[in-house]
């Protein structure tokens, strides 16, 4: 195998210096239009591609940004990707990308490796269970002054710019769109306690609940994991209670989707017999049976905002790191209508 052909190449093939093809290659009108079709035919005859990597050894930018995804299988998190690649692309950078299946090892694995291997920043969706120390301190040396902004799940008082949704406005919106229907018997599902999305939903739930004077027990908040077979299962021990619930907040839309294919098993009626609402508004949202009411997180804004972060970071901006909180907007669908006691 030989060579790969280099302007010097090229400028000795066509009889120019190298900074003659390096301007007639950016069609430089510097170079005159004859010398200039010569040197990008020679370019083109000996199979001249740009080496980026020698480029962005030269300027100290490898033109690369890093993106690790926490779960590749929920794919609320992978909308994410659509956004920030359109604006990295537009920018001229690559984007590479890492799935982290929820493990502090293997997010820790890849965000070293990216630092070795020369990307210009990274944009992480932390991993369940990620605290400060992971990502910042005494075992994060090698991202001191490497350009990070953290999106979806906040980890506090990290040196990053956040960019994540207002969760409690969003659980509010439901409560407050569900208690205006009539219901009093809520249940919460999912979440767990590993990530801010988790706390600060559940939180946002017992608040709004306590605030309306509704009562909190063992029975009201249920944890489990973010998956449809624990929103299935759930809907039958749920029904299994001395009064069971008239609406069903679930911590994800894919909760609320096992949740909605369990009431048919059983003969109840969505946004009929009960109300079920999800949290995302993920594209499949408006295609369940029925359409599911949900709360839109706007993954659009949040991943233009995080690039537009990290691109001043890369280019060297160095004031205090901003978190930024995107408010939510609430999508009513046909999977939540008037509690069933109100009805005529």
């Amino acid at each position: 195998m030989g060579r790969r052909p280099t302007l010097k190449t090229i400028a000795e093939e066509v009889g120019v210096t190298v900074s003659a093809v390096s301007l007639a290659l950016r069609d430089d009108p510097r170079i005159s239009v004859a010398t200039r079709e010569r040197i990008q035919r020679s370019a083109a005859t000996l199979g001249y591609v740009y080496n980026r990597h020698a480029a962005g050894l030269r300027r100290g930018d490898s033109g690369t940004v890093a993106v690790c995804l926490n779960d590749l299988s929920n794919p609320f998190f992978t909308e994410f990707l659509g956004h920030m690649e359109a604006r990295f692309r537009e920018a001229g950078r690559m984007m590479l990308f890492g799935h982290a299946n929820e493990s502090l090892d293997v997010q820790a694995q890849f965000i070293r490796q990216m630092v070795e291997h020369g990307a210009a920043g990274l944009i992480l969706i932390p991993v369940a269970g990620t605290r400060r120390d992971d990502i910042a301190g005494e075992r994060a040396r090698h991202l001191e002054n490497f350009p990070v902004v953290l999106i979806s799940r906040d980890v506090e008082q990290t040196p990053y710019d956040r960019v994540i949704n207002d969760d409690a406005l969003g659980v509010q919106l439901l409560f407050d769109h569900l208690y205006g229907l009539g219901h009093r018997r809520f249940v919460w599902l999912g979440g767990g306690k590993e990530t801010s999305t988790a706390r600060d939903r559940e939180r946002a739930f017992i608040e709004a609940m306590r605030a309306a004077g509704l009562s909190v027990d063992d029975e009201t908040i249920h944890h489990g994991p973010t998956s449809l077979a624990f929103g299935d299962t759930m809907l039958e021990r749920l029904l299994g209670t001395g009064e069971p619930p008239t609406a069903v907040l679930c911590f994800s839309d894919v909760i609320a989707f096992g949740v909605l294919a369990a009431c048919y098993r059983h003969g109840l009626r969505p946004g009929v017999d009960l109300s079920v609402t999800g949290f995302d508004d993920m594209g499949a949202a408006a295609y369940s049976s029925p359409a599911l009411t949900s709360v839109r997180v706007r993954t659009d804004r949040i991943g233009q905002r995080a690039s537009e972060l990290l691109g001043a970071r890369m280019a060297g901006d160095r004031r205090p790191p901003e978190r930024v909180v995107m408010p939510p907007e609430l999508v009513v669908r046909d999977s939540s209508g008037p509690a069933p006691v109100t009805r005529r």
